[in-house]
């Protein structure tokens, strides 16, 4: 069977409405208490897969020895060992992250990581710069998800030295034949309530983001866009990666398994093949933004 009309949403749509052939497929849905779950699967299933593009950022961003560096949406520290390399082990490292279950398992990253210099962990929001004064503020996939994301690039810029610089780390731009983004379409149709997977996405090319950064007071000077290999086996496990672990998006439990099933229907049909055991080699864009304050 030949999948949809590419680039069709509203036939896919007409589709995958009225589709029965994958009735049969259930998912395991965490309960209301299972953000500590979620937070695991994370780290377990998708930490591994955005290695790359931690390095990428490390890389560009090109923390100095001696300086004041502080890193916001921290999860799991996967970037941690980069950021104190790149700083020769000399000056202040500081993370937060809003989840305390996040700054916990940093806090046990941190301790099998040959990290030499002293490492402050915080909970709190990534808007929250502590009342100090920094150099370097780095935020890795965290500013999509913040509710009032210019809030706080204005609270970083105020943080910063004069001359400071901020890096952050986003997904996007879309494209329109990944699967994120067909995971999105299918959100859109069948359960448009529990958000948008990739709703600030395109906000990422240079344009946009030059303008979000202009409004908080920021000048953007390089804009890259970097992409690394993601496989799975199967769709199915794609579906059940994110349901499990894309911690950004917590409205699954609401669901059910009945609702889940029927989003993971209308992924499946959205395919080419459309099928729950179509194998998923895909690399997703991520854009390294760097600014000044202007």
């Amino acid at each position: 069977m030949s999948g949809p009309p590419k680039n069709s949403t509203s036939v896919a749509a007409t589709a995958l409405l009225g589709c029965s052939r994958f009735s049969g497929y259930t998912v395991a849905v965490m309960s209301d208490d299972g953000r500590d779950l979620a937070t695991q699967s994370y780290a377990d299933l998708w930490v591994p897969r955005l290695i790359p593009y931690y390095d990428d950022f490390v890389q560009k961003t090109a923390p100095r020895p001696g300086e004041r560096v502080l890193v916001t949406s921290v999860g799991c520290a996967a970037h941690l060992r980069a950021v104190s390399h790149a700083m020769e082990e000399q000056g202040v490292l500081v993370a937060t992250d809003s989840s305390p279950t996040m700054i916990e398992m940093a806090r046990e990253s941190l301790a099998s990581m040959d990290i030499r210099m002293p490492v402050q962990l915080q909970a709190t929001e990534a808007g929250d710069t502590l009342d100090r004064q920094w150099d370097l503020i780095l935020d890795a996939f965290g500013l999509w998800h913040l509710p009032d994301r210019g809030h706080a690039l204005r609270q970083w810029r105020n943080a910063l030295a004069h001359d400071g610089q901020l890096g952050v780390l986003v997904w996007g731009p879309p494209d329109p034949e990944g699967p994120f983004e067909k995971l999105a379409i299918a959100l859109r149709i069948t359960e448009p309530t529990i958000g948008e997977l990739a709703k600030a996405w395109h906000l990422a090319e240079r344009q946009p983001m030059r303008d979000l950064l202009h409004q908080a007071g920021f000048k953007l000077v390089r804009h890259a866009t970097v992409r690394h290999t993601m496989e799975f086996a199967s769709a199915e496990g794609f579906f059940a990666a994110v349901v499990k672990g894309w911690i950004s998006m917590r409205g699954w439990n609401r669901l059910g398994a009945q609702r889940t099933a029927r989003v993971a229907e209308a992924f499946f049909s959205l395919l080419d093949p459309p099928s729950p055991s179509s194998p998923l080699v895909f690399a997703p864009s991520a854009t390294i933004a760097i600014a000044d304050p202007a």
